[in-house]
């Protein structure tokens, strides 16, 4: 147990020893990695060199003291270009928070079922502790899985599902095209041939027992859901259209800045351009971050080792309380 557990928080450590929004003012004003600067660093240099290169022409003998552009063309356009950038940004990163919550809701919801799942398995499967520890085995299985597939990695980490499945278990979801149904038909055959109803079954135990397995049934197709559902945010980004008509009137305006208040801001018009590149560039950077939030190298993606974690503490407790239910029962 150690073990694995060790294995996912290595893995997950990026992520987890990230700086959080809910850590206080001073603490996430000052962080670096967590803007994700990378994602907007370029045209931010491209529009700082720019104002540089026409603050130092306006400013130098190489200009002539008149204006560029007339002050009512000026306010004009600023006014009608920056009201535009405003709703467009606006709606980007709504767009882009609203992606990353429902990935978060799903792996909550994934979360959740495995507890109940785990319950029924515990519960309705006592008399056939092969394929009920089977069962509870594959349902490891797949999470480990799902959080491997959305993330575009296949291949399952051998340390992350140490003592629940083998060798060879872990080389045929290897090979499977999707692991993680290949995982949730395993937790199905499982649970068939511990609730299997033949002729010789009697009646009511045969009803209990398909009671039980559609109970289950409808845990397995909800973990099945939620693992659809990320594959379809990550395999449907907003549309290109969208996203290239807000960059190009956003690179467009920072552009412009100089030429249109150079002489008036003088050299300031330099910093005061960094700055806006760096406000109007980071929200765009900010949306770009939570479109598809699965990378595990990416502080700001979804911490999935932490919530693989919390369901293995949970079905061990599960487990514990269970087995200590039995060994009451039978004393």
């Amino acid at each position: 147990i150690i073990f694995r557990l060790t294995a996912l928080s290595t893995n997950g450590r990026l992520i987890h020893e990230s700086r959080k929004g809910s850590d206080g003012w001073l603490s996430s004003i000052l962080v670096l990695k967590e803007r994700a600067m990378d994602v907007y660093i370029l045209p931010m240099i491209i529009s700082s060199l720019n104002a540089i290169i026409w603050t130092s022409i306006v400013h130098t003998t190489m200009w002539k003291d008149e204006d560029l552009i007339d002050q009512s063309v000026e306010k004009t356009y600023s006014l009608l270009l920056t009201t535009t950038l405003g709703f467009l940004l606006v709606f980007r990163l709504n767009r882009g928070a609203v992606r990353w919550w429902d990935t978060r809701s799903m792996w909550g919801i994934i979360v959740e079922e495995t507890r109940n799942l785990a319950t029924s398995i515990l519960e309705y499967t006592s008399h056939d502790p092969k394929n009920r520890d089977m069962a509870i085995s594959w349902l490891m299985g797949f999470l480990i899985s799902s959080k491997q597939f959305i993330r575009g990695e296949n291949y399952i980490p051998e340390d992350e599902v140490a003592g629940f499945l083998n060798n060879d278990q872990i080389a045929s979801m290897n090979q499977s095209n999707h692991p993680a149904i290949y995982a949730a038909s395993e937790i199905r055959h499982s649970l068939e041939l511990a609730l299997h109803v033949t002729a010789h079954t009697p009646a009511g135990l045969g009803a209990a027992q398909s009671s039980q397995m559609r109970h289950m049934e409808r845990s397995i197709q909800r973990l099945l859901a939620q693992t659809g559902g990320m594959e379809r945010v990550k395999s449907t980004p907003l549309p290109i259209v969208y996203v290239s008509h807000l960059r190009s009137f956003l690179f467009l305006y920072l552009l412009s800045l100089p030429y249109l208040y150079a002489k008036d801001w003088g050299w300031y018009t330099i910093p005061t351009t960094c700055l806006f590149s760096f406000a109007l560039l980071g929200i765009d950077g900010a949306a770009t971050e939570c479109e598809r939030p699965f990378n595990k190298n990416r502080p700001n993606h979804l911490d999935m080792e932490a919530y693989c974690i919390t369901a293995m503490e949970n079905i061990q407790q599960l487990f514990l309380h269970y087995m200590d239910m039995h060994c009451f029962r039978q004393s």
